[in-house]
Order: structure tokens, then sequence, then C-alpha cells
């Protein structure tokens, strides 16, 4: 069997394509069912006279999304499908990449709810450069502080739009 590129460097596989295909394609099979469900609840026949319930569309339409899924899993799994191999989805460093950047969003996100959009941004500004830029503090520092300043002048000042403060926002009296 071929090896894939990224693999012969020696980085080891996370996943394989096959399994994220299957992974894929269950999901999708998942997320019909809900949209079938979700569909029977309001109803999903049609009424003699007046014509199609409120959940007479989507239902159909989630059983050609189930049929899709159902389809697509069979084929991740069959012997002959050589787009979905043992080749490698991601590897170990490709998947560190995309952590290096998914973690900080994440606890960006989170910080969000309890120190208000702007100090976030400027943790989350001067984290990422600082961690993943490998810029020092006072290179970092006047992004950290300046971005956020704008953003807050453009959203609070020019367009009206409030948008999640925090504690230090108050204290400032913002």
């Amino acid at each position: 069997m071929e090896q894939d590129q990224n693999t012969s460097s020696g980085d080891k596989s996370v996943v394989s394509v096959r399994t994220m295909d299957a992974a894929f394609a269950i999901l999708i099979t998942l997320v019909g069912i809900a949209v079938i469900w979700d569909s029977v609840s309001h109803g999903a026949g049609w009424e003699q006279g007046l014509g199609p319930q409120a959940g007479y569309f989507p239902f159909w339409i989630g059983c050609f999304i189930v049929l899709a899924g159902v389809c697509n899993t069979i084929g991740a799994f069959l012997p002959g499908n050589k787009a979905a191999g043992a080749e490698s989805f991601v590897t170990r460093e490709q998947l560190g990449s995309v952590l290096r950047v998914f973690v900080p969003t994440l606890i960006y996100v989170v910080l969000m709810y309890y120190v208000g959009l702007y100090v976030a941004a400027a943790l989350y500004i001067g984290g990422f450069m600082m961690v993943n830029g490998g810029f020092s503090i006072v290179r970092t520092l006047p992004y950290a502080v300046i971005i956020p300043v704008i953003l807050f002048y453009v959203f609070e000042r020019l367009f009206l739009i409030s948008l999640p403060k925090g504690p230090v926002e108050a204290l400032l009296g913002l």
C-alpha cells in the first residue's frame, strides 16, 4: 500500500481518511435522523384538502440525508475504496498545529463570558503572539492594548453596538 507523504517523514498518523469518512457519514446520518424526528413532531403528513403539514418537506429531506449518510458509511468500509484507504487524514504534527490555534480560541471564547470581549481579546492577542509567534512582551503589549481599544471605539462609539463587557469596563465606567 502506498504511504502518505506526511507519514513517510516519520510523523505518525493520528487518524486515517477511512475513519474520518465513516465518522462524518455517521454524523450526517444522525443529523438526518434529528431532522426526521423534529419533522414528525410538527406533522409530517398530508392533510386531506389542506396539503402538506409543516414537517412534510423537512421529513423527506431528512430521509434523503439519512440515505446519503448510510450510503457513505457503507462506502467508507468497502474494500475497493482507494480514496478512503489507510492514508493519514491528519498527522501528529498537523494536529498540533491545529490545536495551537484551537485551544487559545476556545479559551478566548470562555474568557469572554467572565471578563468581557475586550479584555479577552487583549489576552488572546497577547498570548497568541507570545506563545505561537514567539514575540516578546515588549512587542506584544502595544497590539494587545491598541486592537481592543480600536474595537471598542468602532463598535461602541461609531456603530453603537454594545458588545459583552466585563468587570474591567465596569471599573472604567464604559
